[in-house]
């Protein structure tokens, strides 16, 4: 299954951001977090023109996070297929590359897309051997 410069990059991005997002998503909770644990509670109730620190960070990770789900269930429907339709992996790379991508997709999808479709030849060790 060979694709062109554009869709590879594509796809390359969205992969860098699967690998990236994890770490600014507890980036953010712990700002969030931090956030709670760190204001100075009065005993005045709030104003109503008050919003508490926690909430601007939740509002802009909300609506990113949900969109990233649903890149990712994309993303691992794509490269399950790429995985199922490359005849030209070795069958143990291939397996333990469509386990992972299932189970750690931030992990195996950057490692398979490197491997498979960034590169024109994968390396001799991850093709399959004529029998």
């Amino acid at each position: 299954m060979k694709l062109n410069k554009p869709i590879k990059i594509g796809v390359g991005l969205a992969t860098a951001w699967m690998f990236v997002y994890p770490f600014l998503f507890f980036a953010v909770w712990l700002t969030m977090a931090f956030g709670m644990f760190f204001t100075t509670s009065s005993r005045e109730p709030p104003s109503p023109q008050s919003v508490p620190f926690f909430i601007i960070p939740f509002l802009v990770i909300f609506p990113l996070h949900c969109l990233t789900i649903v890149l990712m269930l994309a993303l691992i429907a794509f490269y399950l297929i790429h995985v199922i339709k490359n005849n030209t992996a070795a069958e143990a790379v291939r397996i333990i590359l469509g386990v992972g991508i299932f189970f750690m997709p931030f992990i195996a999808m950057p490692i398979y897309f490197y491997l498979y479709i960034w590169r024109d030849t994968p390396p001799d060790w991850a093709i399959a051997r004529a029998t």
